[in-house]
């Protein structure tokens, strides 16, 4: 999710578990550490194009990265508080560090990119599309949780049981993401039955989060002729109005998607991606279909394109592509909640 609710899970672990031993300082540094696997990000700066895809939520996003870099992180901190003359406990501060980078992760696992949970041994991305990356019910959870550890440190009790009751009712959050996802993939199969009940032909039908709530879904359905998408909320469901993308039936082969730097496209994506072919130009464009909104951007907000030969073998450099997503006027964020539960 985004860095703000990850350094607001980090201090609301400090805040539950470390804070009667090392007092507010636990929130602090559960926030700065629960940030701090998202340094990956420095790959942006990297001449490669392809530098963020293959490294972000690698490493530092795995499982073990946590129980292995925070005892040293925990014990540095340790040693700086002790030359400051302080006498904390050295298994509090090891413990902060372990479980801040270890929920870091955890939490990416519920969003519809995923992450690399067993990176460098395996390059799997594991994704639940359970929340959306910004979502206020959650995030706002914690801060209120947050605000009370840091506007009453004395009362510690009461801070403690605050972070934890947000820690439980958040981590509930996630799981109910998650059985919208499954609903919303229900229901759609329900209505492709019923409006082809005797001929099912789709070869997938997958739902993915949109923004700030959970229950107005993306649904993508694909079969051997086309691509359809729509949305549905599962709050308040009603049929899905689709937008149906054909796909390409002159594309001469599809021998590009062994091209190395292609596969890296597709892995990313996890196979969730649509491939289009301009006989004109000769260059085809491949599409990252798990997010997008209605209009312009309903097959997707992102893909590459690069031209190809009759063999089907790709002949040009790669590009990206970016498809123009409308600024989020309060307008439109009111939209999607009406269409969610209304």
């Amino acid at each position: 999710m985004d860095l703000v609710t990850q350094g607001l899970l980090g201090a609301a672990v400090g805040q539950a578990g470390f804070q009667k031993s090392l007092g507010r300082r636990a929130l602090g540094w559960g926030a700065v550490i629960g940030m701090l696997p998202d340094l990956d990000v420095i790959v942006k700066v990297s001449s490669n194009p392809f530098a963020e895809i293959l490294h972000h939520r690698g490493i530092t996003h795995s499982l073990w990265f946590g129980p292995v870099v925070g005892p040293l992180q925990g014990y540095l901190l340790w040693r700086v508080y002790t030359y400051k003359g302080k006498q904390d406990s050295l298994s509090a501060w090891v413990g902060l560090a372990v479980w801040s980078l270890l929920t870091h992760p955890l939490l990416d696992l519920f969003t519809v990119y995923g992450t690399q949970l067993l990176a460098p041994f395996s390059s799997h991305r594991f994704s639940i599309p359970a929340v959306p990356i910004i979502d206020p019910f959650y995030s706002l959870t914690l801060l209120a949780a947050v605000l009370i550890g840091l506007c009453f440190p004395a009362r510690i009790r009461t801070s403690t049981l605050s972070a934890a009751v947000a820690l439980v009712l958040t981590t509930g959050y996630l799981f109910l993401g998650w059985a919208q996802n499954e609903k919303a993939e229900y229901l759609c199969r329900l209505q492709l039955e019923k409006e082809a009940p005797n001929q099912v032909m789709f070869k997938s039908v997958r739902a993915y989060t949109t923004m700030f709530q959970i229950f107005w879904r993306r649904v993508v359905v694909e079969d051997e002729l086309s691509t359809r998408v729509g949305f549905i909320s599962t709050w308040s469901p009603k049929p899905i109005q689709w937008t149906t993308f054909e796909h390409s039936r002159d594309l001469p082969c599809r021998y590009f998607l062994k091209d190395s730097k292609v596969a890296i496209f597709t892995w990313f994506t996890s196979q969730h991606y649509f491939i289009h072919y301009d006989p004109l130009t000769a260059y085809v464009t491949l599409v990252d279909t798990r997010f997008g909104f209605p209009g312009a951007t309903a097959l997707g907000l992102w893909g590459i394109k690069f031209p190809i030969n009759q063999k089907g073998e790709r002949t040009g450099p790669i590009v990206k592509i970016n498809f123009p997503l409308e600024s989020m006027t309060p307008q439109i964020i009111l939209d999607l909640f009406a269409k969610a539960f209304w």
